[in-house]
């Protein structure tokens, strides 16, 4: 449904992994995630074609930034959907996480605002050693969610998209916990393409921080529940090897939207002892 477009896209760290029946918990990634803060124009795409939605327009900005002891993720978003009658919906989403550096534990909120309505989500989320855990819902009700064997959170899985890449994986599965309001991990099935050299993508200019290779990756996300192989989302990103996606395509069946970073900024990574 239109309607929850914004939290479908929370959050959007662009993710793949090794085959899930080939590793236990998180490891330490080569890749070097950059700290920054990107900004984003996010329209719809021009041949989505939709009987119900005439436009979408607004904005996102999104950090990652690393500290001492872990990662800061945050994402905030605001649009305007234009339905095919000229009415318009208005929607704001925020959603920020905590990930410890050694990628075992999770914090994680939320808020999404329609009209004058509003939805929260909050709680936390531990691997054990072995890579299962448990992931732990405080809002919107208090819900504990089995994580199984292999699960990752976002920046450990972004990293691990990167090495892979490096490696030259062109497709792989991997569960992945975000802490949306679908309550349960997904199963992230991914190809990667062909590498693309920093001269070779139209970002290029875009200050130190866009100017580095890439790889295209197309992906299908799935809930663990699903039977029918079909997947409940999908979507296309360029991402860099610092960690960056300056372009994003989401398909939401109906209508697409795209997502292009129009500036980006080096955030201080702290001095620690």
């Amino acid at each position: 449904m239109y309607l929850n477009i914004l939290k479908k896209l929370m959050p959007v760290l662009f993710v793949i992994g090794i085959t899930v029946s080939a590793v236990s918990g998180p490891a330490m990634a080569a890749a070097e995630l950059a700290s920054h803060r990107a900004f984003y124009s996010v329209s719809m795409a021009p041949d989505s074609g939709s009987s119900t939605i005439a436009g979408v327009d607004g904005a996102m900005t999104m950090s990652l930034e690393k500290t001492c002891d872990g990662w800061i993720f945050t994402q905030d978003m605001s649009t305007v959907i234009t339905l095919q009658d000229g009415s318009d919906v208005k929607q704001t989403a925020l959603f920020t996480s905590w990930e410890s550096l050694d990628g075992m534990s999770y914090r994680f909120a939320s808020r999404f605002a329609t009209g004058n309505g509003q939805s929260m989500v909050r709680g936390n989320a531990n691997l054990n050693p072995e890579g299962d855990g448990e992931a732990h819902y405080i809002e919107p009700t208090e819900v504990r969610v089995v994580l199984p064997q292999g699960t990752l959170f976002p920046v450990s899985h972004t990293a691990w998209v990167i090495d892979e890449a490096e490696l030259g994986s062109r497709s792989a599965s991997r569960v992945v916990f975000t802490g949306t309001e679908e309550l349960e991990p997904e199963l992230v099935n991914a190809f990667i393409g062909n590498p693309v050299e920093a001269d070779a993508h139209e970002f290029s200019g875009i200050d130190d921080l866009g100017s580095t290779r890439g790889w295209p990756l197309t992906m299908a996300f799935h809930s663990m529940a699903s039977q029918s192989g079909v997947p409940s989302f999908e979507m296309w990103a360029l991402q860099l090897d610092n960690g960056i996606a300056p372009s994003l395509r989401m398909n939401f069946g109906e209508f697409a939207t795209v997502m292009t970073v129009k500036r980006l900024e080096r955030l201080e990574t702290p001095a620690c002892g």
